[in-house]
């Protein structure tokens, strides 16, 4: 189950960073590492949880379906607090209310669809 959750932990990675790299600059500015960074500490978490979700579907778990968004949802949100506590934004940009509020619904949605799609191809090649 490991060797499944590190490849799951190595397409994530993948597949975000090309998604980052396709919205960058070219070239990347030096600040972009720090993106690599939260990717790969998403893919940590990944690694982590994987085992969890197929047995949750081996298993059939009670509610496994409404857990997994539940933690999508809490690792968008938490990525979005991050990043609004770290980023300084663009000087010329004032953000409002309802910009932050936008930013936590759209970075939670991502959060829930990741760990939703995970969830379903792990339980598809499980055979569930």
């Amino acid at each position: 189950m490991r060797q499944t959750a590190a490849i799951n932990a190595f397409l994530f990675f993948f597949f975000w960073l090309l998604v980052l790299l396709a919205g960058a600059d070219k070239p990347p500015p030096v600040a972009f590492l720090w993106l690599v960074l939260v990717v790969a500490l998403c893919a940590v978490v990944v690694y982590w949880r994987m085992p969890t979700y197929i047995n949750w579907s081996l298993t059939r778990q009670q509610g496994r379906l409404l857990r997994v968004a539940l933690e999508g949802l809490l690792a968008g949100l938490v990525l979005a607090a991050l990043f609004a506590v770290a980023s300084p934004g663009e000087p010329a940009v004032t953000e409002g209310p309802l910009d932050r509020l936008l930013w936590f619904a759209v970075l939670g949605m991502v959060g829930t669809v990741n760990a939703l799609t995970l969830y379903a191809i792990n339980a598809v090649l499980t055979g569930r």
